[in-house]
């Protein structure tokens, strides 16, 4: 789009039949299974963020679905709202507490979240066009110190209060990562700056797509890359699997970084910063999820869209769990069908499990996601009180995402931004190689569709500032 209105010509090759990436949908049994979008930063049209997502087409005025809440915890025989409201929030942790000391640090807890919301993530032009040095906030490393250096399950055992420690223990936030990013995601939910587009992850992209075409883009779908052609250490286009040789000015490779060195670049060109965080897993260890689909025609309007349930424990492939997390979409219409939407069921994975599911033949595999769907299936009927018909219409794991996206690991995000980790900044240019530049969502933790499309941005500002011979040479 950036390209497009600097007057490039710009094609761009998918490699699956849909533009969008992980920023999509599929349609089972008649109805639509969302992939992606839980909540959407950047929804305000005032934050920089929301002027990109308008620019590009993501979002458009007016199309905007508005939650009364991030999610709803059962435990036991009580129950807890995180509402997208500030005072509705502390009022609500507040009724929970069972002693003054929760209750101050939930005090401390949204004075934070208040102080967040002041803040978003920069996306103006990229630092290496920057004139200006990076500041350094010294108030707001004092007032958010004790968020960054614990994770969100260390931060639960700070509460005295059963329900609340589990609420975060459980989170639809995984629990390593780091207690700021909770925050700062709660935050953005309350400011009103983390909403839904209308109709999706599917609609979004379409939206998009339709802006591209219209500007003079073209999109080839059904195209997968095998290499990128490097001459002389220069990019000068792509193979695709096809056989057939596209040249061009310059080449963005949008997919998984790792596929990128691996796979398009035959590991010729070591990135020695992810690499170094590959290996070192304790910090920068890989998650994703096991996603059970189901088809029902129960009436969802007034539940909360994401709810989670304190179970009996119960095995799931030789893992014990004690947690079932369900969303539902029947608070928009565009995804009811005849009476019927979709109802999701949740299992967080890491790389152990991911190893374990990929070891897996083609015979077991199909077997290991019947068994977890079933299994789930009578998890959802005996918690989540269900009167109408629900069927199974798929199971999604890490291997999905690993075949339909070369995702690394499985992972449907970069690296949890957890407590022990520095903030990664990945370059966005290719040692070695000019005219290649990087765009996706693992070159600033923890990923997801905001840090994609900053980064496609600023791939196109730096191409813009290269032909015009202004690009600061790599030190």
């Amino acid at each position: 789009m950036y390209l497009l209105k600097s007057g490039f010509d710009v094609n761009i090759y998918e490699k699956n039949g849909v533009a969008g990436g992980f920023c999509t949908s599929w349609q089972r049994n008649g109805v639509t299974i969302d992939g992606c979008l839980h909540w959407l930063i950047g929804t305000h049209g005032d934050s920089g963020l929301g002027r990109i997502w308008r620019e590009i087409g993501g979002i458009k005025d007016g199309e905007i679905v508005k939650l009364d809440s991030f999610f709803k915890v059962f435990y036991e025989n009580e129950t807890l709202t995180f509402y997208n409201d500030f005072d509705k929030l502390e009022r609500e942790l507040n009724r929970v507490c069972v002693c003054d000391k929760d209750k101050d640090e939930v005090a401390r807890f949204l004075d934070v979240l208040r102080y967040l919301g002041m803040f978003e993530i920069p996306s103006d032009i990229p630092p290496e066009l920057s004139t200006q040095p990076p500041k350094l906030d010294l108030s707001f490393a004092r007032k958010t110190i004790s968020y960054m250096t614990r994770t969100l399950a260390e931060y639960a055992q700070k509460f005295e209060t059963p329900i609340i420690r589990y609420a975060l223990e459980n989170a639809p936030v995984n629990k390593r990562f780091c207690v700021l990013y909770f925050a700062e995601t709660l935050s953005n939910l309350c400011s009103g700056n983390a909403d839904l587009p209308r109709g999706g992850s599917s609609a979004a992209m379409h939206n998009v797509t339709d802006r591209f075409k219209a500007l003079g883009g073209k999109l080839i779908t059904g195209a997968p890359v095998s290499e990128i052609i490097i001459e002389n250490s220069m990019a000068k286009g792509i193979k695709l699997e096809s056989g057939e040789i596209v040249y061009g000015d310059y080449t963005v490779a949008a997919c998984d970084v790792h596929h990128t060195f691996e796979k398009l670049l035959k590991n010729k060109y070591p990135p020695n910063a992810f690499f170094d965080s590959d290996a070192d897993k304790e910090k920068y260890s890989t998650y994703s999820y096991i996603t059970a689909a189901f088809k029902t025609n129960m009436d969802l309007r007034a539940r909360n869209v994401s709810e989670i349930y304190k179970t009996e424990k119960f095995d799931l492939s030789g893992k014990e769990y004690d947690v079932l997390s369900v969303r539902h979409y029947g608070y928009d219409e565009s995804f009811t069908n005849d009476g019927y939407t979709v109802l999701q069921v949740f299992v967080d994975t890491n790389a152990d499990d991911y190893e374990r599911i990929k070891a897996m033949s083609r015979s077991e595999y199909v077997e290991f996601k019947r068994r977890t769907g079933e299994t789930l299936k009578r998890q959802l009927e005996k918690y989540y009180a269900v009167n109408g018909d629900v069927e199974l219409i798929d199971v999604i794991t890490p291997r999905t995402y690993e075949r339909y996206l070369n995702s690394y690991q499985g992972s449907f995000m970069s690296f949890p931004l957890g407590a022990k980790m520095q903030q990664p900044l990945y370059a966005r240019r290719v040692n070695g190689i000019d005219r290649l530049y990087l765009a996706n969502q693992w070159l600033m933790a923890p990923g997801g569709t905001p840090i994609a499309v900053i980064s496609g941005k600023f791939a196109a500002q730096l191409i813009a500032a290269d032909a015009e011979g202004k690009l600061p040479k790599e030190k």
